[in-house]
């Protein structure tokens, strides 16, 4: 006989990988950890309500969510440092680092563009899901990091949205 597991609704999932992310360093909880939690809350976020299935298609639709725009400009007209991570972020090239693509990179050339932000996070995000980041390199560490708290700040109304929502039923 196959055990039950309560279910879960896609906000409730959702919302708990978010706060998972959000987990200090206890022990060996890392900011990779977080950062790898969060992604996946954000992943799940983006699929769910576009109904893509394809990273780039969901990435597509996110970009051009003006409430995470709208977010992104309030952050940078008010939360300076939010600005200097975006600036901190923005002096890197970040490389794909599949095999065949090392001469392909991302970065931010404008902090205002929530596509550029969003690429080169996505990049960071790819590079350490594909094995390319090392938490014992200190350059490695500040590029997660910096996307940990970027996305974290970008992410975390639409997430008080959600669990506002769940509230009101």
């Amino acid at each position: 006989m196959m055990k039950m597991y309560p279910s879960f609704t896609h906000e409730e999932l959702i919302i708990d990988w978010f706060k998972r992310s959000q987990r200090q360093r206890v022990r060996k909880f890392t900011v990779f950890d977080q950062f790898i939690s969060l992604w996946f809350a954000f992943n799940s976020w983006g699929t769910y309500l576009s109904r893509k299935d394809k990273d780039t298609d969901m990435l597509r639709w996110v970009k051009r969510n003006t409430t995470l725009c709208h977010v992104l400009e309030e952050l940078i007209e008010r939360d300076s440092e939010f600005v200097a991570k975006l600036q901190r972020l923005s002096q890197y090239e970040v490389l794909d680092m599949r095999p065949g693509h090392q001469r392909q990179s991302k970065s931010i050339n404008d902090i205002q563009s929530l596509d550029q932000v969003l690429d080169v996070i996505y990049q960071i995000r790819c590079n350490l899901f594909h094995g390319q980041k090392s938490m014992i390199d200190p350059h490695d560490r500040e590029l997660v990091e910096l996307a940990f708290h970027i996305l974290s700040k970008i992410f975390e109304p639409m997430i008080n949205e959600l669990q506002a929502s769940r509230e009101k039923m």
